[in-house]
């Protein structure tokens, strides 16, 4: 139950972008970190680094704030260990590529529109926009690449997929979603068509254009908080800040339409045939909440600052705990003139 907020109409910025990661806690999981998406063995259990090693992360419960530049790879995100794909739902490259996607559990499809039985990963949309080689002659941008896939996303189960290419003056920007039916649309004309006050745009589990309330109050909240930023004359880093206080509001959960309300999940019993579960004879629950949040600003220069907070763990005792790790990355991405 991820959920974004994001504007390309701060002046000075190509972008800025605010995402909560809401996942059960015990899925494992690598922290944001660079990479080209390879080194994934055929268990999911055991994946490798890109040279071939065993991977030294699995759930962070704790982690000191790093402070990293530009590592070996060209994707910076997080990844799925759950799954020999190893994709993702949220990352940049080092060429702007930036892309994001949440799914979409609760539109049922329009008749004829089924995913598989057994469907793909939804992570390996993102995966494979990211991991395009840059080397290509013309590397598919993002209108392109979800032109291609449209005919082919209702074998998948319901997602919404947000992809930018910002390395040149003219962003290139699409959305793509498979509930009820495959659409998609492209160009920064009509995704501003889609955004609240101050260019600010919101998505969580639903179509761009079915906002829940929490969606629309963060429209709301992250263009008040521009607006007091620019006020104070703050720098960049006092903006990443305030961006984690647009994703911070929290309403504790005790039924399904609370999460309609809350930004931020407080852990929750997930159970296996309900959605919470509330019976402690019942072993096959799990506990679900925000994992993390993130913050992304890309500058008109291309500068960027990638910050990723652990918001709720699992402890040794297998009960949540608040997570104090951060992962900050800054790096000079490459643009284009033309």
């Amino acid at each position: 139950m991820c959920v974004t907020f994001f504007t390309l109409s701060e002046p000075g910025f190509k972008l800025i972008l605010a995402f909560n990661r809401d996942e059960l806690l015990d899925r494992p999981t690598l922290s944001a970190h660079w990479h080209d998406f390879v080194g994934f063995s055929s268990s999911p259990n055991t994946p490798l680094t890109d040279d071939g090693r065993p991977y030294p992360v699995k759930n962070e419960k704790v982690k000191p704030l790093e402070i990293v530049g530009e590592g070996q790879g060209r994707v910076l995100s997080g990844r799925d260990w759950s799954s020999t794909v190893g994709g993702t739902w949220l990352g940049i490259t080092k060429d702007l590529k930036v892309g994001m996607i949440t799914n979409n559990p609760r539109t049922p499809p329009a008749p004829g529109v089924q995913s598989l039985k057994t469907p793909p990963s939804r992570g390996k949309l993102l995966r494979d926009f990211l991991s395009a080689a840059p080397q290509l002659t013309s590397p598919p941008g993002a209108a392109e690449y979800l032109t291609s896939h449209h005919p082919t996303s209702g074998i998948y189960e319901g997602f919404n997929l947000v992809l930018f290419s910002l390395a040149k003056p003219q962003p290139d920007i699409g959305y793509l979603t498979n509930r009820p039916q495959p659409f998609t649309f492209s160009g920064l004309n009509r995704i501003q068509d889609l955004a609240g006050p101050k260019g600010c745009i919101g998505l969580s589990n639903l179509p761009i254009d079915k906002k829940w309330p929490k969606v629309k109050e963060g429209e709301e909240r992250m263009a008040k908080t521009l607006e007091e930023w620019k006020s104070a004359s703050e720098g960049i880093d006092e903006l990443i800040e305030r961006m984690f206080s647009v994703l911070s509001p929290s309403k504790q959960v005790e039924c399904d339409n609370d999460i309609t309300m809350s930004t931020t999940i407080s852990p929750v019993k997930l159970g296996q045939d309900v959605l919470f579960n509330k019976d402690p004879t019942n072993t096959l629950t799990r506990w679900g909440g925000t994992r993390t949040a993130t913050v992304i600003a890309i500058t008109e220069k291309g500068e960027v600052v990638y910050v990723e907070r652990d918001i709720w763990v699992l402890g040794d005792d297998g009960e949540p705990t608040r997570g104090t790790g951060e992962r900050k990355f800054k790096f000079q991405g490459e643009i284009s003139c033309s």
